[in-house]
């Protein structure tokens, strides 16, 4: 039990010195990704500050400190045109219109 909470306090401090970290490299780089402060906490000189990539991203995401993705793609459709939609007539339903012959039904 001692041994635990021994462990649990030094991982504690060990979060705080690194959230510590990546607040202060964030406040220059706002968007700088998980990999790069990886990077840049195993380029420490101390290298007090060592933690593995996935566990990095696991804290990050525990404090909601993680950039959000930006889409890979562009919205190109604009929905807000001058030209109008209209609705369909030719569905199917109790008065569907069939059409037997070309040219028999025009919209």
């Amino acid at each position: 039990w001692y041994q635990y909470n021994t462990r649990c306090n030094k991982r504690q401090e060990h979060h705080a010195q690194i959230l510590d970290f990546v607040a202060r490299t964030r406040c220059r780089q706002p968007r700088i990704g998980t990999r790069k402060l990886h990077y840049l906490l195993n380029m420490q000189a101390d290298k007090t500050l060592n933690i593995g990539r996935d566990r990095l991203f696991n804290l990050l995401g525990e404090y909601r400190l993680l950039v959000p993705v930006k889409r890979a793609y562009h919205k190109t459709t604009n929905s807000h045109h001058r030209f109008y939609r209209h609705p369909n007539l030719l569905k199917p339903g109790p008065e569907q219109v069939t059409a037997l012959e070309p040219e028999q039904v025009w919209v």
